[in-house]
């Protein structure tokens, strides 16, 4: 690292004094909040961390968040990882919880089994059938036992893919006002190819999420990112009955990162892709 590189401000939960005390085995049950970046999902997190005894809900198994974590748990193989993953970010009660998006999915399954699910990604779910889905639940079942789904996704995908454009630019994917807010590394620009791939690829993981909720026969509990932040008491309340759960809700301390730069990026997509269709 260069000694003119900015200092790293890294998410606060991602830390060790975060780890739990050491747990042995595998988790008794584990939460999958099933979703996509710029959804919600860092604020509904942190509802269920902070609620008490229902983990830590983090990208573990994210490029973005893995190689951290595999550094300061030495745990370089994939065994290894899920093991220090088991150990130290599963609840004392037993739950383990995970943020998963369908890249990961993706991934893992190719990292687990790369003969059969090397070309997995990029596959269209229409083009990937049930029993293919089950494949993938069994092979995953090791890692997140007695999984209990969340299903998280954002209606409106323009403000979405908007919102992922910007926080990739600025590199603000989240600000938390109790704690330090890093520099921002550039003033967004606005890329109508790049928002328009970000809407598609959307799709395309919610697409596979409800194939294979479908496929496995599975109920996630559902929830949009609009329903969240209309109303968050009433949507982690939805969600903390869903999971069996009577823990009062915890205050957010996230602070909203719409911005007028957003809108207007919005609207000029909106005028943008309309003139592509005519």
């Amino acid at each position: 690292m260069s000694i003119n590189a900015p200092p790293r401000h890294p998410y606060d939960l991602t830390l060790a004094d975060r780890d739990y005390p050491e747990w042995i085995g595998p988790p008794r049950r584990s939460l999958l909040i099933c979703t996509l970046p710029r959804s919600g999902s860092t604020l509904l997190s942190e509802a269920l961390h902070f609620a008490g005894g229902l983990g830590c809900p983090l990208e573990y198994f994210h490029r973005g968040f893995r190689p951290d974590f595999v550094e300061r748990w030495d745990a370089g193989t994939l065994p290894d990882y899920i093991r220090a993953v088991h150990r130290w970010r599963t609840d004392p009660s037993g739950v383990l919880s995970v943020k998963l998006f369908w890249g990961d999915v993706e991934a893992l399954a190719a990292e687990m089994a790369p003969s059969r699910f090397g070309g997995l990604a990029g596959c269209a779910p229409g083009n990937v059938d049930a029993g293919t889905y089950r494949e993938i639940a069994a092979l995953l079942n090791p890692i997140f036992p007695s999984p209990h789904f969340i299903h998280l996704e954002r209606k409106d995908r323009v403000r979405q893919a908007v919102s992922g454009l910007s926080a990739t630019q600025t590199g603000l994917f989240r600000i938390v006002p109790s704690t330090e807010t890093p520099p921002v590394k550039a003033t967004p620009e606005y890329d109508f190819t790049r928002i328009d791939s970000l809407i598609a690829y959307a799709d395309y993981c919610h697409g596979h999420w409800r194939n294979f909720f479908d496929a496995i026969r599975a109920d996630p509990i559902r929830l949009t990112y609009e329903d969240l932040v209309a109303d968050y008491e009433g949507s982690v309340r939805h969600v903390l009955n869903g999971i069996g759960s009577n823990s009062p809700i915890p205050t957010a301390r996230l602070q909203r990162q719409s911005s007028s730069d957003n809108e207007t990026f919005v609207l000029r997509y909106l005028r943008d892709r309309q003139a592509v269709a005519e």
